[in-house]
C-alpha cells in the first residue's frame, strides 16, 4: 500500500466520527470563524478550491459568506458527508475527489485556495505548494490553517500524554469501539519519515516554503478570537494540558513565472 492509499483509507475510516467542527459548529463558533477569514478575503463572491475539505469545515463556511467553492478531498467517505451537509444547509459547493498534490485544474483558476489541518500530513509540501500556486490567479491568495500538533518536545508530549487520558472514552470511535488513537497510529506510524512536516508546522518553519513556492506578503495570525472560544469551552480539568498551537498563514501569489 503506497503512502497515499494508506492515508486515504485512515481517512475513509476516520469519516464516521471526525467532525473538525463542521458539523457542530454553533452560531458563536461560525461568527467568530467568518471574523477571522473576512479580512484575508474581502468583499466576494471569489472562487475558491478548498484542498482537502474532510466534512467540509473551510467550505460550509466560505459558501456560506457567499464565494464560489469547489472543494477537494483524497477520502471519498469524507466527500459524501460533507456533500450531505451542504444539502442540509442550501448551500450550493462542488465537491469532487482529488489528489491535493496533484490538481485536475487549470492554471489560474481560481481567486483563493484554502486548507485546514492538511499541511502537517503532505508527503511532498514543497511541490504541493508550487501546485496550490498553479492554480491561483496571478495575485490570488492562499490561507492554510494547520498547527504543530505532534510536536515533540517533551512538556507537549507529556500534556497530551495526559489529556489523553483524562479525555478517556472521547478516544474510542462510537460505532466501531476502536480506540482512535490507536487507530491513527496504527496508520500513521509507519508514515512519519514520509511526512515531512508531520511535527514541524510552525510558521518558523513553513513560511520559507510558501515563499519558496513564489508566495509573497505573507502574514501570520494566531487566530486569537478562536483560541479565546476553545479555551472558554474546554472543560476546567483540559486548559492547563491545552497544546493547541494552530495559526492561519496567507499569502499572495507573485506575478513572476506564472
Amino acid at each position: 500500500m503506497t503512502v497515499k492509499q494508506q492515508i486515504e483509507e485512515y481517512w475513509d475510516w476516520r469519516s464516521t466520527s471526525y467532525t473538525n467542527g463542521a458539523t457542530s459548529l454553533g452560531e458563536e463558533e461560525r461568527e467568530l470563524w467568518k471574523q477571522s477569514l473576512f479580512p484575508y478575503l474581502g468583499q466576494g463572491p471569489l472562487k475558491v478550491l478548498d484542498i482537502g475539505t474532510g466534512r467540509g469545515f473551510l467550505a460550509l463556511l466560505l459558501a456560506d459568506m457567499g464565494h464560489e467553492v469547489t472543494a477537494i478531498d483524497i477520502s471519498q467517505s469524507m466527500l459524501e458527508k460533507a456533500q450531505r451537509e451542504a444539502i442540509k444547509l442550501n448551500l450550493d459547493i462542488k465537491f469532487e475527489k482529488g489528489d491535493a498534490e496533484n490538481l485536475a485544474f487549470a492554471d489560474s483558476s481560481f481567486d483563493v485556495v484554502v486548507s485546514k489541518y492538511l499541511l502537517w500530513t503532505l508527503p511532498e509540501p514543497e511541490n504541493t505548494l508550487k501546485e496550490w500556486r498553479r492554480v491561483l490567479l496571478p495575485e490570488g491568495k492562499i490561507i492554510a490553517i494547520d498547527g504543530n500538533w505532534f510536536d515533540p518536545s517533551p512538556v507537549k508530549k507529556f500534556k497530551r500524554r495526559i489529556r489523553k487520558i483524562l479525555q478517556g472514552i472521547t478516544h474510542r470511535d462510537p460505532t466501531t469501539g476502536v480506540l482512535r488513537q490507536g487507530k491513527f497510529n496504527q496508520y500513521y506510524s509507519p508514515l512519519h519519515a514520509s511526512l515531512p512536516l508531520y511535527s514541524n508546522v510552525k510558521p518558523e518553519s513553513i513560511r520559507p516554503l510558501f515563499e519558496k513556492a513564489g508566495f509573497e506578503d505573507m502574514q501570520i495570525d494566531s487566530l486569537p478570537l478562536i483560541h479565546k472560544y476553545n479555551l472558554k469551552n474546554m472543560h476546567p480539568l483540559l486548559r492547563p494540558l491545552n497544546t493547541d498551537t494552530f495559526f492561519l498563514i496567507s499569502g499572495t501569489s507573485s506575478k513572476q513565472d506564472k
